[in-house]
């Protein structure tokens, strides 16, 4: 009978052998999903955060660069002079947004941007007008229109003020929820431990439990 009770417990070593195989696959498949995770996470606190809180702070330095050349401008001269400076930060701002149109947006992002163009938009009619006015020396038009544009400016900058807390929100999400992928990949491979110490001592008693209930070998009477 020795076979039999051989049999039983390598069919067992085998059961258990084969759930510590299983529950290494399963953690090595949830750890590959929080390595994607984690690395989605990251990537989008570069990609749509850090370098999304740069053409904030860039906008926001040509939209002053911009404000103080204009607040310059009393006559046809300073004006001409104005108008060049003017339209090249017009077409670095276009080029920012542009950029900042390719970055994943949520939803209330998505609205502010929005928001964003359409009075970005509105300024450089205005700025058109204010420098028109001052070519042709039409003193009460560009004083009416300077006055509106100057409205413009903190519209605009009212939004990029919004989107720049959007940032700040979002990031800590991310934060968080990386905090939380770390924590459940730390308690899964202490779960893990735990189960491969509980598996490794079950096979070491039915090991030793195999061979202290194999049959003896009667020993002979004559020797002593």
């Amino acid at each position: 009978m020795k076979w039999a009770y051989s049999l039983q417990q390598k069919t067992k070593i085998a059961f258990w052998s084969a759930l510590i195989l299983t529950a290494v696959f399963v953690k090595n498949w949830m750890d590959k999903n929080h390595v994607t995770t984690l690395d989605s996470s990251f990537a989008s606190v570069y990609d749509d955060r850090l370098v999304v809180e740069g053409y904030l702070f860039q906008l926001s330095g040509h939209l002053y660069q911009k404000k103080i050349i204009l607040s310059g401008c009393h006559n046809a001269e300073s004006a001409g002079a104005a108008q060049p400076q003017v339209n090249s930060i017009n077409s670095t701002i276009d080029q920012i947004l542009s950029d900042y149109e390719k970055t994943k947006l949520t939803p209330d992002e998505a609205t502010y941007f929005g928001s964003l163009k359409k009075n970005l938009a509105a300024l450089n009619t205005l700025e058109g007008n204010v420098l028109h006015a001052l070519n042709t020396q039409d003193v009460n038009l560009s004083a009416a229109t300077m006055a509106q544009m100057q409205k413009g400016f903190d519209a605009a900058l009212l939004d990029l003020g919004r989107l720049s807390e959007i940032q700040i929100l979002e990031g800590k999400l991310l934060k968080d929820q990386s905090n939380q992928i770390a924590a459940g990949a730390t308690l899964l491979s202490t779960f893990e431990l735990v189960v491969l110490i509980a598996i490794g001592i079950l096979i070491q008693i039915l090991v030793f439990a195999s061979k202290s209930t194999l049959p003896r070998l009667a020993r002979q009477p004559g020797l002593n």
